[in-house]
């Protein structure tokens, strides 16, 4: 299956071309109905209404059954909704059977679900449903129980030149499956693909704008701390002056730590405003990859000293560069505060890189999560732990796409949750 079938197959739109397919097929029943009634009562000709009611009844509880498991929010497939497609073809091909196969005027009906596949299917669907019904048409030029009128008992459609109009007729119908398969099908996909390129793009722009949206928040809360602790920074101070003229060591030291943290506090609020004004190429400089990725953990080493962190380098060759871009250090450090919340024991980092890209696994020993949310971690602000880093990852991921690189969490093969980062060297 093709991801892009995949796609159009895992929304809420599958579910509406499904039943605009039961509703098409129950019509479809109806005008069967109707067509077999007049052939008998009225053109008095010959049917075997048996296996026609019997056909079509089968059809009616096949639609019953597909609407109901609809109904229970079961989710259909490419795969159920070709099948479909499938039950539509073997129905029709039976009717037509017992009702003159070729000769039958309505016997084109079989490209019905051949255009729907065209229009709603990959191509791979398209060609396979393309030659079943070519085959299923094929068949009926020569297996079919002719059409006989009461009256004369003859059969109709017996003579040669009707034979070559039928024969004309089979080259009409496999030129039009393969028209359809070949243009019908590639414009549909174009469609297709410009849709869900319009999607992107409007999910892309939604997150820019929430990105926005925390930024001015969190410059404006940078701004409003800083007049706090600025006086929380003095009043430290004089009180460490205090308690040195006292003599007193135990309650200097926690007055440094304090002092110290106070001071950390500032630069935190202080990168805030830069980077949410600075362009990256004023603060940014060009390093080799293993220095910046040393830069990063140092910085991120500040506030985890307790952290069990392992470092391994497994590039090979000579040792690329790329630019210290702000927003890629947070987002960084952001993934290296999540693996260490979920095991503060250890945690892996692994560096390797490509003639153009910067490799990196963060890997921790923690609980793990589960799948249903890892699907969605980064695309909403949802938390990732139980204390919430939502947020962070949701930036996390944003800045490292939005530099052009990808981020996927996925569970490990015992334990933890293993994070791959690419970022393009030349951000």
């Amino acid at each position: 299956m093709s991801s892009l079938s995949r796609k159009i197959f895992t929304s809420s739109a599958a579910d509406e071309d499904l039943k605009r397919l039961l509703s098409l097929r129950v019509l479809s029943v109806a005008g069967q109905l109707l067509a077999i009634l007049v052939a008998v009562y009225y053109l008095d000709i010959s049917l075997p209404l048996a296996p026609l009611f019997y056909i079509l009844a089968a059809l009616l509880l096949w639609s019953l059954f597909s609407w109901l498991f609809l109904k229970n929010n079961h989710k259909y497939t490419v795969n159920g909704f070709f099948l479909q497609l499938l039950v539509d073809v073997a129905s029709l091909s039976a009717v037509l059977y017992f009702t003159g196969g070729a000769t039958n005027p309505f016997a084109w009906f079989l490209l019905l679900p051949h255009s729907v596949a065209s229009t709603l299917l990959s191509r791979n669907y398209v060609w396979l449903m393309a030659l079943i019904t070519s085959v299923s048409y094929s068949l009926l030029v020569f297996y079919y129980q002719p059409l006989l009128h009461l009256d004369h008992h003859l059969e109709m459609g017996a003579g040669e030149h009707f034979k070559d109009h039928v024969i004309g007729m089979w080259l009409g119908f496999v030129s039009a499956t393969i028209l359809l398969a070949h243009f019908v099908a590639g414009m549909a996909e174009s469609l297709r693909k410009r849709n869900e390129l319009l999607l992107e793009m409007k999910e892309r722009i939604f997150r820019d704008e929430r990105i926005v949206a925390l930024g001015t928040l969190a410059t404006g809360a940078a701004h409003e701390l800083g007049t706090p602790l600025g006086t929380m920074d003095i009043v430290a101070h004089e009180l460490a002056l205090e308690v040195q003229q006292s003599g007193d060591e135990a309650m200097h030291d926690k007055l440094t730590i304090i002092q110290g943290q106070i001071k950390r506090c500032k630069q935190v609020l202080l990168s805030i405003t830069e980077s949410a004004t600075a362009d990256k190429y004023e603060t940014g400089q060009v390093v080799a990859v293993d220095e910046y990725i040393k830069a990063v953990i140092a910085q991120w080493r500040i506030s985890h000293l307790g952290v069990g962190l392992q470092e391994r380098v497994i590039g090979s060759g000579s040792k690329p560069t790329i630019l210290s871009d702000v927003a890629l250090t947070r987002a960084l450090i952001n993934i290296l505060d999540n693996a260490a919340q979920a095991s503060p024991e250890y945690v892996m980092i692994r560096l390797n890189w490509s003639d153009n890209d910067m490799l990196l696994d963060v890997v921790d020993r923690g609980a793990g999560m589960d799948p249903a949310q890892l699907a969605k971690l980064g695309s909403d602000l949802i938390g990732s732990t139980e204390k919430g880093l939502g947020i962070g990852v949701y930036l996390s991921k944003a800045s490292i796409e939005r530099i052009g690189g990808e981020v996927q969490w996925n569970n490990g093969e015992r334990s933890g949750v293993r994070v791959t980062i690419k970022v393009p060297l030349t951000i």
